[in-house]
């Protein structure tokens, strides 16, 4: 397995940043990050992922920008929110965490769905197109290392997650900026701020 150049299939979000939560600066927002800080804290055990998110906050059409307080009024999260809420966690917890964008390949017969779920709510399709779509994790560093969780589904992703649905086509880990730093994610040497594809065979 091998980090190979960019390809065609990351281009269409290409210049896409990772989501951030605004905040309103009055009580509001004051109020729902004190919330939202109160129950990780209740909910952590002391290893693993904040799964809690997305069981509370179940995946589906955000309208951006999204304020602190409309995200912890909302019945539902789409995975920028997902995104941001998993970074604010983690760094709650002393862990260093950066922003993950992903390209993952999908069935083509779900994209009228979403196009129709997303255009209902108001909300921006321009993350899904056919048979492929925009994601958004956190990944946390130590020592070099690199664990991307993906907090819509709940779980650690592995970059040898090649085929199938919401295989991985294209990575990149620490936002829009380039640096010259490297991770290793798990055998996949990556540079920081760089889209990558990843591709089945490599050593």
């Amino acid at each position: 397995m091998r980090a190979a150049e960019p390809t065609v299939e990351s281009a269409p979000w290409a210049e896409f940043v990772p989501s951030v939560l605004s905040d309103h600066g009055t009580e509001c927002c004051a109020m729902a990050r004190a919330w939202y800080t109160a129950m990780d804290r209740s909910m952590w055990r002391g290893e693993g992922g904040p799964a809690w998110i997305s069981r509370k906050f179940p995946w589906g059409p955000s309208k951006w920008p999204l304020f602190w307080c409309e995200a912890m009024e909302a019945e539902e999260l789409d995975c920028g929110a997902h995104q941001a809420l998993s970074m604010e966690a983690f760094r709650a917890r002393g862990i260093r965490v950066v922003p993950v964008q992903l390209v993952q390949r999908q069935e083509v017969h779900h994209l009228p769905h979403w196009h129709g779920r997303w255009g209902d709510a108001s909300a921006s399709p321009a993350w899904a197109r056919e048979g492929v779509a925009y994601h958004e994790a956190c990944a946390t560093l130590q020592e070099g290392r690199a664990e991307v969780w993906d907090p819509t589904v709940g779980a650690w992703l592995s970059p040898r997650h090649l085929e199938g649905v919401r295989s991985i086509a294209a990575v990149r880990i620490g936002g829009a900026t380039a640096s010259d730093e490297f991770v290793d994610w798990r055998g996949v040497r990556l540079r920081m701020g760089v889209w990558a594809s990843l591709e089945a065979g490599g050593g």
